[in-house]
Parts: C-alpha cells; sequence; structure tokens
C-alpha cells in the first residue's frame, strides 16, 4: 500500500516577528534563572554532603578515642585487681588487713567487670554517696547575717 503522508498542518497559529524577540529575551531570562536556581541547588548540595562527611569524620574519630579511652580504664582496673590480688596474699600472709583487702579485691573486681561488660555485677559496692552542699542555705544565713549586723 501507498504511504499516507500527509503534510502537517502548524498546530498553533504563527506570532508575528517583532513578538519573537520578546519572547526569546524572556527564555534567556528564565534559563537564566534556571541555571543559576541549578547552580545554587547543586552549591546547596555540595554543602551538605561535605557536612554530612565532616560530621561521620567527627564521629569516627570520637569513638575511636572513646574505644582508646575505654581500653585503658580496662587496663588501669585490671592493674588495680593484680594489685588487689597482691594484696589479699599479703595480708593472708601476715595475718592483718585481711577485710581491707578482700574489700579493695571486691572493688576492683566489679570495676573490670564493669568495663568488660558494660553492667556493674549486682555483688559490686555501691560507691558511697557524695555530700551534697546546699548553697542557697549558705546564701541566706550569709544574708541574715548581713541583715542582722546592719539593723
Amino acid at each position: 500500500m501507498p504511504s499516507r503522508r500527509h503534510p502537517k498542518s502548524p498546530s498553533a497559529p504563527s506570532r508575528p516577528a517583532a513578538a519573537q524577540p520578546a519572547r526569546a529575551g524572556g527564555d534567556v531570562q528564565s534559563d537564566l534563572e534556571r541555571f543559576a536556581a541549578a547552580l545554587k541547588e547543586s552549591e546547596r548540595l555540595d554543602r551538605a554532603k561535605r557536612d554530612r562527611e565532616q560530621q561521620a569524620k567527627a564521629a569516627a574519630e570520637q569513638a575511636a578515642a572513646d574505644a582508646a579511652a575505654h581500653e585503658r580504664s580496662l587496663v588501669t582496673a585490671r592493674r588495680d585487681l593484680e594489685r588487689a590480688v597482691e594484696a589479699v596474699r599479703h595480708a593472708k600472709q601476715v595475718g592483718k588487713g585481711r577485710a581491707e583487702a578482700d574489700a579493695a579485691w571486691k572493688v576492683a573486681k566489679a570495676r573490670v567487670i564493669e568495663l568488660e561488660t558494660g553492667v556493674a555485677p549486682a555483688w559490686a559496692p555501691k560507691p558511697p554517696p557524695e555530700p551534697e552542699v546546699e548553697a542557697t542555705e549558705d546564701v541566706d544565713s550569709a544574708d541574715g547575717d548581713v541583715d542582722a549586723s546592719e539593723g
């Protein structure tokens, strides 16, 4: 069968020649705006990527520093445990200070277990409570003294 090619008719009416240069200028302007927006978006994405990489690097460095500090703490705790064991042996030989040496061993052993497992054992001795200093009473009493001496 023969081909049925028909000439295409223009779908949009042609514009006058004077209107086309204005449109071309508008297209150039919108092209420049789109390019500038794309460039800004690209810079924003690059900056965000660099920030994420810096944060990941900082997090990795912090994790490495934390791991090194944990390892140093564990080495120190094991050394303290060895000293405590030697102190218990010495106390048994001498016959004095066995209770203090056993208490020191218990503290040292609990510290090693806590560093190795992340959880303190149930039998671990509780640390002594820190004395609480109430600054508000000191301030009030100082103000009261000043008021009493003035009046």
